[in-house]
């Protein structure tokens, strides 16, 4: 008996150890998500960021001491002070307080992680990392984590709090079916409270054929046992704000990060400009890189019209008057749900279609599909340049155009071809990939739009001194003219055409309606090897929006706009050549005797009218 108890004894020393010993391994493996939540909970609680305050006496003086923190160097450095970073804009979307950006029309809520490791360089940048491999995961709980901060929040009306929910001048359809909802449920609890006392039922209840089914449907989800037939309404479809989960080194550009003091020093941010991440590009995005956050670089050589998603598909069933809500967050196609899941109709024998879509309840954001293609000093020699889907949903809409020069913060994501049906079958297992877009930036707009957007204040300041001291030279259009293509020598008067060319001059706009053009067109005639090519293609890379082809691979669809078929939708669309990727730009043609003479006579009314007549069958 003794050498038993000791074998048992043994045995179960080791059945505890090997189970500790698992849920160490499982721990070093996968994290603790209610631990994150717990830390991103605190982030959002305790993160503080520098703003900077003007150096007015009156200013000055509004600045408690304790939140003011003095640089500790000579005159002129601004004065930053230390201010809580989300509780104040988290309070406004609680309030619905208007947007102050007339092109924004939803509150956005950027976390940039590079903020996680600064609030805490060890656990901060931990969480981080995870974010970074589990994008779309911690995309999910970073937003659960917010709305259980806003559930806790009071509406501020002015000076005072408020409970309840928003404010009457900011009711919407969501609110007025949340209301009615718990209407119907505390009419339905007093008739079912009703018939119990009176042992009688009235079939015609308060709601019109109420009866025995509804209060087993109210009964049930007065249990919890109703399942997802009777929950409240989800969460997606309750908020209201767009989060967005931005890479390591990426700044925030919205509020609170609008107004925020960063420092060149800072080993954070390498620069305040859309430069500090190191952009790659299509081709060196591999299978490891699959849900992680990228950052790509391309041009948008196709972007497809802004169309609804719905998120949240709401029903409504027939035979117990249940509500059901099927979230389709992220979702190409997606089965209508057929059968009710409440108690009471999964006990009748007769499954029939019972539940029909309202979409009333539902809820629709906007989408849009980019085509998003290599940039040629990408492209190695002899290859063909790569192309990459990227979806936008809410605000990420309309931002960028074709012909576009972008860096994309995402996810990298696979999708199927068809979730059914006869594509599904026809692809296979062929799966293609996606970037869920997180974060667009738009380079070269404008020579204004360029410059302000990539400078700090330091290095504008030196940029406007040079401006100033070519203008004000002796020769500036020969010091500019000197500039373009330094490494050939020679061809003075044929860099100042192009300088000209560049610069553009005054277009005029008559008050009959005709338009007079002041841009000119170039033509380069020469024997080989006096650097045309080379002139052509520094031109085009230093313009915004320039675009350089050659005659012999061009053709006259591909320089005006071709006819292509939309994936998503199916519909005809017309794809932009490179004289419309060029637009506002300098669309440089390589060997032009080399053409046909029929594309040759497509660019004949751009070059004289600067517009592109597009009749298509």
């Amino acid at each position: 008996d003794t050498k038993n108890q000791n074998s048992n004894h043994n045995n179960n020393q080791a059945v505890t150890m090997d189970a500790a010993a698992r849920d160490d391994i499982a721990g070093a493996q996968y994290p603790s998500y209610d631990e994150d939540e717990a830390m991103f909970a605190d982030f959002l609680k305790e993160h503080t960021i520098l703003t900077t305050v003007n150096n007015s006496a009156d200013d000055i003086d509004d600045v408690d001491d304790e939140d003011l923190m003095l640089e500790p160097t000579a005159e002129g450095k601004q004065l930053v002070r230390r201010t809580t970073c989300y509780p104040p804009h988290l309070q406004r979307i609680k309030n619905r307080d208007p947007i102050n950006n007339s092109h924004q029309k939803t509150y956005l809520v950027e976390v940039p992680l590079s903020e996680l490791v600064i609030w805490d360089a060890v656990r901060g940048l931990e969480l981080a990392q995870r974010a970074t491999k589990n994008a779309t995961r911690y995309h999910e709980l970073f937003c659960k984590v917010i709305d259980s901060v806003l559930s806790k929040m009071e509406v501020t009306t002015g000076g005072g709090r408020r409970r309840g929910g928003a404010a009457s001048s900011a009711r919407d359809s969501i609110d007025v079916l949340m209301e009615q909802r718990q209407a119907q449920q505390e009419a339905r609890q007093a008739e079912v409270q009703n018939n119990a006392n009176n042992l009688v039922d009235d079939v015609n209840g308060p709601l019109g054929g109420g009866g025995l089914e509804n209060d087993a449907a109210v009964l049930g989800a007065g249990n919890g046992t109703g399942g997802a037939a009777t929950e409240e309404l989800p969460a997606l479809l309750m908020r209201r704000y767009e989060l967005r989960v931005l890479p390591l080194r990426r700044p925030g550009a919205y509020a609170p990060f609008d107004v925020q003091f960063r420092d060149n020093d800072s080993t954070q941010y390498a620069s305040s400009g859309s430069s500090a991440i190191q952009a790659v590009s299509l081709r060196q995005i591999r299978s490891r890189a699959m849900g992680h956050l990228v950052t790509v670089s391309g041009m948008i050589v196709r972007a497809s019209d802004v169309k609804l998603a719905c998120t949240v598909a709401t029903y409504t069933c027939d035979a117990c008057g249940c509500e059901i809500y099927q979230v389709v967050h992220n979702k190409r196609e997606f089965l209508p749900q057929r059968l009710c899941p409440s108690t009471d109709c999964q006990k009748q024998t007769k499954h029939g279609d019972t539940l029909h879509l309202q979409t009333r309840g539902s809820k629709f954001v906007k989408f849009q599909e980019l085509k998003l293609q290599e940039l040629p000093n990408q492209v190695p020699m002899g290859h063909v340049p790569r192309s990459l889907t990227v979806h936008c949903r809410g605000e990420l809409t309309r931002l960028a155009s074709p012909g576009n020069e972008v860096t994309i913060d995402g996810v990298f994501l696979p999708q199927r071809v068809a979730e059914g049906g006869y594509r599904a079958m026809k692809a296979g297992l062929v799966t293609t990939t996606f970037v869920e877009a997180q974060n667009i930036i738009v380079h070269k707009k404008s020579y204004d739009d360029s410059i302000s957007g990539s400078l700090a204040e330091e290095e504008r300041i030196k940029l406007e001194e040079q401006i100033r001291e070519i203008a004000t030279g002796d020769d500036p259009v020969g010091t500019l003219s000197s500039a373009i293509a330094p490494e050939i020598f020679g061809h003075e008067d044929i860099k100042r055409a192009l300088l000209l060319q560049l610069v553009g001059g005054c277009t005029r706009k008559l008050p009959d309606g005709m338009r007079i053009r002041g841009d000119i067109n170039i033509c380069l005639m020469g024997d080989p090897g006096v650097a045309k090519s080379q002139l052509l293609k520094h031109v085009a890379s230093i313009t915004p929006r320039g675009v350089y082809t050659t005659g012999k691979g061009s053709s006259g669809v591909g320089l005006t706009a071709a006819i292509t078929k939309d994936v998503t939708t199916g519909e005809l669309a017309l794809e932009g050549g490179a004289l419309v990727l060029a637009d506002r730009g300098i669309c440089a043609i390589d060997e032009f005797d080399k053409m046909d003479e029929a594309d040759r006579t497509a660019i004949h009314e751009v070059m004289e009218q600067q517009t592109v007549s597009v009749a298509k069958a």
